[in-house]
């Protein structure tokens, strides 16, 4: 199965208008050859990590949490389900899926595609966690390893200055979560890597869509990626035939935070997260 690797798969996605291409601010915010952990607004789609990846600097190469339904060879059917579901509408599925012809087609695309995904998330390297509510007891414990892992994952990257990036609370914003809905996952990093001398930069990545992105702008923001379409709608919004305005798709690079008490407790651990969601939602609030 070919794959690429993770410089090739930026340079493709900058070179090649197959998805929006983002604007980066406060690059110079982001630290080198420091342990540094990525925090980003994650709320109802998968996408947000891409456009961070693309904003960064390619190297060294960041690792990113994902979920384990992504990456485990286990979970091939959940996977091609949700990729299925991703790309094609309920109404395009049951359309094809009445003919004889097009559900085999869409089955073989669903297929190919499902293969070529998880054979690229064992090459870039991504750090699995298990986020779904377990169905039996095998699933919770299965939960409890695979995220234990994770931790250590990270850990050791981040030990070696291979920077990871994560959504701080599963994407919600300081608003809208409760203390019980809150992981504490980001100042546990920082707090044992104090332990072993080093100190955690946490670089808040505010992605900002205007408008949104989603089955019915997709196209825009692609378009405006090719310079002779561009061009066009911008001639016809200065002949004011056609009113162009143009999406507009940034990831912003806050300055980096430590989060440094001696002995932190779980409330000083809260505090932390929620103070980072607040920071990204304020950030998102702003034009």
């Amino acid at each position: 199965m070919l794959t690429l690797s993770y410089r090739n798969c930026i340079r493709l996605l900058k070179t090649v208008p197959i998805c929006p291409k983002p604007r980066a601010i406060g690059l110079h915010n982001i630290p080198r050859k420091e342990p540094t952990l990525f925090v980003y607004n994650h709320i109802s789609r998968r996408v947000e990590p891409l456009f961070l990846a693309v904003a960064a600097p390619p190297d060294p190469p960041i690792r990113f949490f994902i979920e384990l339904t992504l990456v485990g060879r286990d979970l091939v059917e959940r996977t091609e389900r949700d990729l299925r579901n991703s790309l094609f509408s309920q109404r395009l599925q049951k359309k094809m899926g009445g003919r004889g012809p097009t559900r085999r087609m869409l089955d073989r695309i669903s297929g190919l595609l499902t293969r070529f995904l998880i054979a690229q998330m064992s090459r870039l390297n991504f750090i699995p966690v298990y986020l779904h509510d377990p169905q039996t007891p095998e699933e919770s414990l299965r939960k409890t390893r695979t995220n234990r892992q994770a931790f250590k994952a990270c850990l050791l990257s981040l030990a070696e200055n291979i920077p990871v990036a994560i959504a701080p609370s599963g994407g919600g914003t300081h608003e809208k979560a409760g203390p019980l809905s809150i992981p504490t996952t980001v100042p546990s990093l920082a707090d044992r890597l104090r332990r072993q001398g080093k100190e955690l930069k946490i670089v808040p990545s505010v992605i900002k869509e205007k408008p949104g992105i989603g089955k019915g702008t997709y196209n825009k923001y692609i378009a405006d990626r090719i310079l002779p379409y561009r061009l066009f709608r911008r001639l016809l919004n200065t002949m004011r035939i056609k009113r162009y305005e143009r999406p507009s798709l940034t990831v912003e690079f806050l300055p980096a935070v430590t989060f440094t008490p001696a002995k932190a407790t779980k409330t000083e651990k809260l505090r932390f997260v929620q103070e980072l969601q607040r920071m990204l939602f304020e950030a998102l609030k702003r034009d």
